[in-house]
C-alpha cells in the first residue's frame, strides 16, 4: 500500500517556511513542535481511505434558473417569493425554518423543484424573507 506523503510534505513547508523567516522564538518553535505532533499523529488508515474522486453529484450554482414547466422565461436572485412563483409555478417540495442573524430571527425558505425523465436533476431555490438569495442545481444520480 502507498503511503500518503501529505502529512510529511506539510511538515517540510511549514519547517521551511518559519527557518526562512530566521525567528528563533520560543513560541515558533512550540507552534512548529505542536503542528509536527499533530500531523505526525493521523493515523494513515484515515488518511489512506478519504475520497479522493468529486462525488457522483456534482451541485452547481447559479445566478438564474430557466424553470422547468416555463423554460421561455428566467428566474433570478434578487426576485421575490411572487415574481418567482409567477414564472416558476408552485414548487414540488418547500421546507422554511428560522435562522439568527444579528440578534435577530430571518425566515429561510427552500423551494425544491424537480425535473424527471432523460435527464432528472433538482433545483434548490434558497429565500431570505422574500428575496430569492441563491439557486443550486443537483444532478440526480441514475
Amino acid at each position: 500500500m502507498a503511503r500518503d506523503s501529505q502529512p510529511d510534505d506539510l511538515m517540510r513547508f511549514v519547517l521551511a517556511f518559519f527557518l526562512a523567516l530566521g525567528s528563533t522564538s520560543r513560541h515558533v518553535t512550540i507552534s512548529i513542535l505542536v503542528l509536527v505532533a499533530a500531523v505526525s499523529i493521523i493515523p494513515q488508515a484515515v488518511l489512506a481511505n478519504r475520497p479522493r474522486f468529486l462525488p457522483a453529484a456534482e451541485i452547481t450554482g447559479f445566478s438564474a434558473w430557466r424553470p422547468y414547466n416555463n423554460p421561455n422565461q428566467l428566474v433570478s436572485v434578487g426576485m421575490n417569493k411572487g415574481e418567482v412563483l409567477a414564472i416558476a409555478g408552485k414548487a414540488d417540495h418547500e421546507e422554511s425554518y428560522y435562522q439568527g442573524s444579528g440578534g435577530r430571527l430571518l425566515r429561510i425558505s427552500d423551494w425544491y423543484y424537480v425535473r424527471s425523465g432523460h435527464d432528472p436533476e433538482t433545483t434548490l431555490l434558497k429565500f431570505v424573507q422574500e428575496s430569492l438569495v441563491s439557486i443550486t442545481t443537483t444532478p440526480v444520480p441514475r
